[in-house]
């Protein structure tokens, strides 16, 4: 199994993302509330583009989430609109660049990406972060995607009681190309809730899983 770190990558759903709370004083947006899910986005740069942040809560150890994240063979079955991952370069456990590809609705060209990811635990929390930096120059551009030109953000993982784990998905980034603002943030906005949606059930065969580079919460 190669591993990798995940990418960014109806009417009813549409509606509920375009119907936003007042914003907060840190500039977030409520675009959808569940029982387990929240989507936000703020302004990003300036630009018409948005910055869109998800979180849910996980029951699952940190080794599972892990496993699940640097999982580039299974990445296309639960990451919403995921064309697939591949490996270009490991440095140890805690470095990837990896190339993915966008599955873009009609009539919208595929995007792909090349992204850095870099994996950090917090000694005493046990809090996880996965940094996600861009580099869209690390393999030449090919003919058939557009290359997303920015994008980054990151995913943290900060174990709470009874074995659950609240994850935050966060990303900013324009996809490149001649998309209208409005339809590239909600695209973002499903693509995080989607997600974060599937990994409830995505995450759950990785159960046994266990790393020696990642450190589990003791049990209560």
């Amino acid at each position: 199994m190669r591993s990798c770190f995940p990418l960014f990558g109806p009417l009813c759903f549409l509606i509920s993302l375009l119907v936003a709370a007042p914003a907060q004083a840190s500039g977030w947006e409520l675009l959808l509330a569940e029982e387990n899910l929240r989507v936000l986005q703020r302004d990003y740069a300036g630009s018409a583009l948005n910055e869109t942040k998800g979180a849910t809560r996980v029951k699952a150890s940190l080794n599972a989430l892990m496993a699940l994240l640097k999982d580039a063979e299974f990445n296309q079955q639960w990451v919403y609109r995921s064309g697939g991952a591949t490996i270009l370069e490991e440095n140890g456990f805690a470095q990837a660049y990896v190339y993915g590809v966008v599955d873009a609705p009609w009539p919208m060209r595929d995007r792909d990406t090349v992204v850095r990811f870099d994996y950090q635990q917090q000694a005493d929390t046990k809090s996880i972060t996965i940094a996600i930096t861009n580099f869209p120059d690390f393999i030449a551009t090919k003919d058939d995607f557009v290359r997303v030109p920015d994008f980054g953000g990151s995913w943290k993982l900060h174990p709470g009681k009874e074995g659950w784990v609240e994850v935050t998905y966060q990303v900013y980034g324009n996809p490149g190309g001649l998309i209208p603002a409005w339809l590239a943030n909600y695209a973002a906005a499903r693509s995080v809730a989607r997600t974060l949606q599937n990994m409830q059930w995505a995450v759950k065969r990785y159960k046994n899983a266990r790393s020696a580079y990642v450190a589990d919460v003791a049990p209560e």
